[in-house]
């Protein structure tokens, strides 16, 4: 594989990590917190802890969808604009 191909899917991996991050922390955070309360008040119903992550999830993606489209854009026209590069072989 060329340089320039595998600095592409370098760069492609580390954006969907980057990408995913904040939505799994608000996840996390959300289920951790859903995770205390039942334990204080000693609730066990399984409806209590989808719940709160459902919506920590959704306004998660609120607030960064801005974000993830921008830079999913700018890593998809660099990708576009690559493929004459890897093409030709560089």
């Amino acid at each position: 594989m060329s340089g320039a191909l595998l600095g592409l899917a370098r760069d492609g991996a580390l954006l969907a990590v980057a990408l995913a991050l904040p939505l799994v922390l608000a996840a996390v955070l959300a289920g951790a917190v859903t995770a205390i309360v039942g334990a204080v008040t000693q609730v066990r119903d399984a409806s209590l802890g989808f719940a709160p992550r459902l919506v920590a999830l959704a306004l998660a993606v609120a607030v960064t969808a801005p974000v993830i489209g921008a830079r999913a854009a700018a890593f998809a026209t660099r990708a576009l604009s690559a493929i004459e590069v890897v093409g030709r072989g560089g």
